[in-house]
């Protein structure tokens, strides 16, 4: 017998032989240790083969397995399938699907180590909750059926979360649940809120956790010992084998999108799961994605909505700032919103800001002669650092010292342009003596469990304002939050992206939502020097809808998803010369696959490019694009798959596919 064998590198199966002793051992499933170059590796049984002839073995010369390391399949056969639709849907390899799915440890020998997760001791009691008879209505929608995809579609603060608890429990008792959400600061209080319903059978689990936690949290969901996992991206490949249901928590979440590596999208790659275990899916949002929509609205998925609040309570007023007129205390902090949080903190409320770009200054220049600050390895400006006094690279880790000579001109005058975090809390602080203040973005949140910790310290009253990045703006519920704020809201307007507005929307939606979720109505200030903005019409009215009406006409004018579908093909080059060359190669070679008269090749695939990457260098690699449009997934691959046999002899450069791209940077 020969066995396929998947093991955790950019690569398909590799075939070996089973010797006699351990045919009766290998499933489909098993650990491994077989030979792999010049030593020994741990895969993966994909599958396995019956009995060859004996003449095909010679001219095979296959390798022997040498061990098998586990008494009963580690990756349930459900997930193997997974893992492979996942290798071939994003043209990559099984193999890289495998690394994302199963933890490296089970790989490298590590062994789990004891769980430094800490939650409040107590498991407090649930609370008795009366649904609305909108969530009514959802919820026996959703218990109808054992399979099938819901888009659930409710306003912040309409109690999506208790419809996703509920759901759960209605499921038979040996049916488990995966409940995906956007950024590792929502799972602690969905931890919270699910340990009161679920208890110990409850788990969390995302790149967070040291190695030994994810082995221990790995092994309770292989072996049944939990119900519900929680987790951002990685969490889609939880190793339950009597899945039910799974919930993904703010849908349109572009992190649910991996952007290096295997850039799969978790939320997709849960509705082909729900597709291959035939179970249901519920897809949550109070702004869904503009395909989701799009689908409900066309009966391919089944629509759920919840309008209202709980407890009637109403959607935050929201005023939107014009910083062109306004008069500021600062750059970035206008009177009026200076004034509602001073008004805000006098009554012993709590407010919410988000800035949407960290750091201190995100431009250092010369105002002598206009030199910015640059990374030397990425084509974007270095963002100073106040804390450690350093200009970063948030795109390649890089940094550097600043100096106080322009190395331009050798003038003096540096000035920091422009505003992050760290500036913004220095602004606030200074204008507003004795605030209890906490920041929470990617340079506050890098120690274990501090994401928890800030946001328990706001449940217990203990911050008057938390300013952070995109984190801070969704899925939160702090009662006592009666303001939210966007500062600087044209940074989201101003992406070089078809779904700059969409994105805008949603997160300014999102943040206004965060204000009164209690007894108290809450109000948004969003400031801009746009306030002409068509978007802000429709944030303003909490107006998904219409929004989604004036979208979806641009979209379908420029056959744009929904109406097609994309797929990127990136390629990145040591030289900015041996980019010119190849492109020229690359850009002949593809003319002579079309028609010369038309861009429109005959399986109506567009293909737009090659051209520069809008962010032309990363991490020293320049890079161009090539970006592919079609109304079929399949048919856009296999274009795909034509253009890279075409180039396969293309020496001195990198290639990445992006299938779905949600970033065209």
């Amino acid at each position: 017998m020969r066995a396929d064998i998947l093991f955790p590198i950019n690569a398909e199966a590799f075939t070996y032989l089973i010797p006699e002793d351990l045919e009766s051992k290998i499933k489909a499933g098993s650990r491994v240790l077989a030979p792999f170059r010049r030593g020994k590796k741990v895969g993966i049984v994909q599958s396995t083969q019956h009995r060859i002839q004996n003449s095909d073995l010679k001219k095979i010369k296959l390798k022997s397995i040498d061990s098998v390391l586990d008494d009963e399949p580690l990756v349930p056969e459900k997930l193997l399938k997974l893992i492979q639709w996942v290798g071939q849907y994003y043209m990559s390899a099984s193999g890289l699907a495998l690394k994302n799915a199963v933890p490296s440890a089970f790989f490298t020998g590590k062994k789990a180590g004891k769980s430094r997760i800490v939650y409040d001791e107590e498991i407090k009691e649930a609370k008795a909750l009366d649904l609305t008879a909108e969530q009514i209505n959802a919820l026996s929608e959703i218990n109808s059926t054992d399979k099938g995809v819901f888009l659930l579609h409710g306003v912040t603060g309409s109690g999506k979360t208790e419809i996703y608890i509920r759901a759960i429990k209605a499921l038979p008792p040996d049916r488990e649940a995966i409940v995906l959400v956007p950024e590792i600061a929502i799972t602690a209080q969905m931890i919270d809120r699910f340990r009161v319903n679920f208890g110990d059978s409850v788990v969390f689990y995302h790149s967070g956790l040291s190695i030994g936690e994810r082995i221990t949290q790995w092994r309770k969901m292989r072996d049944g010992e939990v119900k519900v996992v929680i987790g951002v991206r990685s969490a889609v490949f939880a190793p339950f084998n009597n899945l039910g249901l799974i919930v993904i928590d703010e849908e349109q979440e572009a992190s649910y999108k991996q952007f290096e590596g295997l850039r799969y999208n978790a939320r997709d790659t849960a509705l082909a799961r729900a597709q291959l275990e035939g179970i249901k899916i519920i897809l949550g949002s109070a702004t869904p994605s503009m395909e989701a929509y799009y689908n409900a609205k066309n009966g391919k998925i089944r629509y759920l909505e919840l309008t209202k609040r709980i407890e009637q309570r109403p959607l935050p007023g929201v005023d939107i700032i014009d910083m062109t007129k306004e008069e500021k205390q600062t750059f970035s902090l206008s009177n009026k919103l200076l004034n509602a949080l001073k008004e805000n903190l006098g009554n012993n409320y709590q407010s919410l800001i988000m800035l949407n770009r960290r750091g201190y200054s995100p431009f250092f220049m010369c105002t002598d002669c206009g030199h910015t600050y640059k990374c030397p390895a990425c084509s974007i400006t270095l963002i100073y650092h106040k804390d450690t006094n350093t200009l970063n690279c948030h795109y390649c880790g890089s940094y550097l010292n600043p100096q106080e000579m322009c190395p331009t001109c050798k003038g003096t005058r540096i000035k920091y342009l422009g505003t992050g975090t760290q500036r913004t809390e220095e602004e606030i602080c200074s204008l507003m003596p004795g605030l209890a203040f906490k920041r929470m973005d990617k340079d506050t949140t890098q120690k274990k469990l501090s994401h928890y910790r800030i946001i328990k310290q706001m449940e217990e009253k203990k911050i008057d304002v938390l300013l952070g990045t995109q984190m801070v703006a969704k899925g939160h519920d702090f009662p006592n939050v009666t303001l939210s704020a966007v500062i600087s809201a044209d940074i989201a307007l101003n992406m070089p992206d078809f779904r700059s507005a969409e994105r805008a929307l949603q997160l300014f939606t999102q943040l206004a939502g965060r204000a009164g979720r209690g007894e108290v109505p809450g109000r948004a200030y969003i400031q801009t020097y746009e306030p002409e903005h068509y978007v802000f019409d429709y944030v303003r009215g909490h107006d998904y809808k219409g929004f989604y009406e004036k979208e979806i006409e641009l979209r379908k004018e420029l056959s744009y998803p929904p109406f097609s579908r994309l797929l990127r093909i990136i390629f990145s080059f040591k030289t900015r010369d041996s980019a010119d060359k190849t492109v020229k190669v690359i850009s002949n070679r593809i003319r002579k696959m079309n028609p010369p008269s038309s861009h429109i090749s005959k399986g109506g695939i567009e293909i737009l490019g090659p051209s520069p990457a809008p962010i032309e260098k990363i991490r020293n690699l320049w890079r161009w694009h090539i970006i592919l449009k079609g109304k079929n997934a399949k048919a856009l691959r296999q274009a795909a798959a034509v253009i890279l046999d075409k180039i396969k002899d293309v020496k001195e450069m990198k290639i990445d596919i992006d299938v779905d791209p949600i970033n065209m940077l």
